[in-house]
């Protein structure tokens, strides 16, 4: 019998081929047995491979040869838990997962304290679950293709008081849920550029963002405004008495914004790219995704990014449990709305509202005012345990690194998730 090794740097290929057909099927057995002992293993370079689990320098050819291989599909062990990645899944892979995140803001709207005064004291929680559906697939000659559809669940809650026109005597309660099915979005992500033969894996992302989930939810008719000891007949016959309707699209709407409603009422587009670079024992990726959101109702919903890069890295030998350290920001344009809203004016001096020579408040018409947004940026370590090559469970904080200067942003957040890909 000829023991024959190839090794071309994608994988050690062990071709057995029998020689002499008249071998006796008992010499051959002992053949085979001989040469299974490490004691009867000859000292030479082709042999070391024969040594399974003996040699750190066939775990080591070990090692590349797996990573070598998985760079062609998706490697479970360096993936990520946020989809700034370049890798994608093999032709007739499928992947279903679950992710949840919930997150608490406080009461801190911003750095910019003559906005965030608006909104003081006011607390807002959410709580997402998104259900994934991800397909490899070729299409028309073209390779290295995944369709991805995201089903989002979103409930998020508004509770405190503010200061209406950032006058400081005036105080409004805050108190409503908004909760349902999100927008569903569909994207294709190609990769084009692969570590085997490149220096980096790259992929880009195309999207459609589907107009699905409810976008007129309301916050609580018992919302009210106070001026000091007096409530609101102070300002009795205004539009949208008691409450102020800024982010309605008509007087006495009462409306969350757009980005507490379960969807934006709006159809979108999305694009995107990842990039990833494997080390020997480590993989570094970047990546971004940007929501292009239209009108609708004659509102503005503020366009999206999402950014990220991260460090992962297996945390044990036996490669089930890896730590993914990244840190990933998110964006919003200011959300802006129709029509004109009605206010006191304030005065600069005292903070308070201006008030005419008979004792009544001055008031104005102007716009309505934007809901601010701008950049957040987190810190975001996870956790991920390999349960079995295809099954992924993940854990893991977003801490709040940089707050915006005007707008709403969570303090913290914790996310947990799992995949399964067969």
């Amino acid at each position: 019998m000829r023991v024959q090794f190839k090794f071309n740097g994608r994988g050690l290929m062990l071709g057995l081929t029998l020689a002499g057909m008249g071998l006796l099927a008992g010499g051959a057995v002992s053949a085979l047995q001989a040469q299974s002992s490490s004691d009867t293993i000859p000292n030479k370079d082709e042999y070391v491979f024969l040594r399974l689990g003996v040699d750190r320098d066939y775990l080591a050819d070990e090692r590349h040869r797996i990573i070598d291989q998985l760079e062609q599909s998706i490697p479970p062990l360096y993936e990520p838990r946020t989809p700034f990645h370049g890798f994608t899944l093999p032709p007739g892979a499928m992947r279903i997962g679950i992710t949840g995140a919930y997150g608490h803001n406080p009461g801190d709207f911003g750095t910019d304290d003559f906005y965030s005064l608006f909104f003081d004291e006011v607390e807002v929680d959410f709580t997402t679950v998104a259900l994934d559906f991800a397909y490899g697939f070729e299409f028309a000659g073209i390779n290295d293709l995944v369709v991805r559809a995201t089903l989002p669940y979103k409930i998020q809650r508004t509770e405190g008081t503010g200061h209406p026109f950032r006058i400081d005597p005036m105080v409004m309660t805050m108190n409503g849920a908004a909760e349902g099915l999100g927008d569903i979005t569909v994207t294709i992500k190609k990769k084009w550029l692969d570590q085997g033969n490149g220096p980096v894996t790259f992929s880009t992302m195309l999207g459609a963002i589907f107009p699905t989930a409810q976008d007129d939810q309301a916050f609580n008719a018992a919302q009210t405004l106070f001026m000091g000891p007096m409530t609101v007949p102070v300002m009795a016959g205004l539009p949208g008495n008691p409450g102020i309707d800024v982010f309605g699209r008509n007087p006495g709407d009462l409306l969350h914004p757009r980005s507490a409603q379960p969807g934006n009422g709006s159809w979108g587009a999305r694009v995107g790219f990842g990039l990833t670079r494997q080390l020997e024992r480590s993989a570094l990726h970047i990546g971004a995704v940007y929501d292009i959101l239209a009108d609708n109702d004659g509102i503005t919903p503020g366009n999206e990014l999402r950014y990220g890069a991260s460090w992962t890295v297996p945390l044990l030998p036996s490669d089930r449990v890896t730590f993914d350290l990244a840190v990933t920001g998110f964006w919003k344009g200011d959300e802006q709305f129709p029509g004109t809203i009605m206010h006191p004016e304030r005065d600069p001096a005292t903070g308070g509202p201006m008030m005419d020579g008979g004792g009544n408040i001055m008031m104005f018409q102007t716009a309505r005012p934007d809901f601010k947004h701008g950049n957040i940026t987190f810190a975001s370590p996870t956790i991920v345990l390999l349960a079995a090559p295809n099954v992924r469970l993940f854990a893991g904080p977003s801490i709040r690194l940089i707050e915006p200067e005007k707008g709403p942003s969570p303090r913290w957040s914790f996310t947990v998730g799992q995949s399964y890909t067969f």
